[in-house]
């Protein structure tokens, strides 16, 4: 394919697509789709509130872009790029469980497992909702905004590392 946004090591490409810039095209998609969405809440002239969020389609509809791409962006980082990082390090990690894996790569300079750990558990808490409770509602949805902007620089910081051990950093 000639296509920039076809997946490396496609049908036609007929060699086996490498683990890592699989997961690095992946995540660079939602990552980049999400960055484009940050902007344009933090472009907002106020700060919108969770009724104007909940009534406006066009922020309904931003707020639904940005919960749905940090969740994307989560998953391809953590079920892809943690295992295609290893992979590429040659770390013996297939048994190991991710709390392993994550420490690891602590170790090596990717990731901060606090904030990964927080991040895992927003996401439990956005899986519920609470229609009592609105200002919870709320400050969860603020927190996933700041959440998202911190996860898009911790898969930046990822990449420079993995450019900083000689390792390919894109597809």
């Amino acid at each position: 394919m000639s296509d920039a946004s076809a997946a490396p090591g496609g049908a036609s490409g007929g060699a086996r697509p490498d683990r890592l810039a699989l997961a690095i095209w992946e995540a660079d998609r939602h990552a980049s789709v999400l960055d484009e969405a940050l902007s344009t809440w933090h472009a907002l002239p106020a700060r919108p509130t969770l009724a104007q969020v909940e009534s406006e389609s066009g922020l309904r509809q931003l707020t639904d872009q940005i919960l749905f791409r940090l969740s994307r962006l989560q998953d391809a980082l953590g079920e892809r790029l943690v295992p295609g990082t290893l992979g590429a390090l040659a770390e013996p990690f297939e048994a190991w469980p991710m709390r392993d894996r994550l420490d690891r790569l602590e170790k090596l300079g990717f990731l901060d497992v606090d904030a990964w750990l927080a991040w895992r558990a927003l996401r439990n808490r956005l899986a519920h909702e609470y229609p009592e409770a609105p200002a919870l509602r709320e400050a969860q949805l603020l927190a996933a905004i700041e959440a998202s902007g911190a996860m898009v620089a911790a898969y930046r910081h990822w990449l420079a590392r993995l450019t900083a051990l000689g390792l390919p950093a894109g597809p």
